[in-house]
């Protein structure tokens, strides 16, 4: 019993690592101009998006202005907003779409009363199993404040789950705002 009291802490540590292991976290993929040099910008400006895609379009204005928000008080930190001649402008684009994902399944794989075992399959193919989902991608872009050029994107993608409140969306993409920014200015 006093065995089991002192290994109870580490067995617990070693699940909740495991988990952490497991949690669905989107990807952030970055791209950038090598020729830029990032350390010479000080003062950016967010410019509000424009949803014209017919999947954008259902997307909430308090959840854009949302996003706009988190944007700026992320770059806020660590550069002066101005409405006027910024060093840079950032655009954001929110893509949702409908995607299928195509899995099958064989049904009678398996040993003893509920299959043959592995070495016999049966002589045609298993039937595919559809199912539909949405999935959103959050694209931020950075582009010089004088003539527009590129010079930093932040993509990162995640399949959209139903039933969401709309403050628990806004949680969401706060935590993927975050994500994608942490990564800017890129580190060479």
């Amino acid at each position: 019993m006093v065995q089991l009291k002192r290994l109870f802490p580490w067995l617990t540590l070693v699940i909740l690592a495991l988990l952490a292991g497991c949690s669905s976290t989107p990807s952030v993929v970055t791209d950038y101009d090598p020729d830029v040099s990032f350390g010479s910008l000080k003062t950016f400006r967010v410019e509000a998006t424009q949803q014209e895609d017919a999947n954008s379009l259902l997307i909430s204005p308090f959840t854009l202005s949302h996003l706009q928000t988190v944007i700026h008080n992320q770059l806020s930190s660590r550069y002066t907003a101005v409405e006027s001649e910024p060093d840079f402008v950032v655009r954001y684009h929110i893509v949702v779409e409908d995607r299928l994902d195509v899995r099958s399944y064989d049904q009678r794989y398996g040993f003893g009363y509920y299959g043959y075992g592995p070495w016999y399959r049966y002589p045609y193919a298993p039937s595919p199993n559809p199912r539909m989902y949405r999935q959103g991608t959050l694209i931020i872009d950075i582009s010089r404040g004088d003539d527009n050029k590129p010079l930093w994107r932040g993509v990162s993608e995640r399949r959209l789950y139903e039933g969401l409140t709309p403050q628990e969306q806004r949680q969401r993409l706060s935590g993927t705002v975050t994500d994608i920014m942490a990564q800017f200015p890129p580190v060479r």
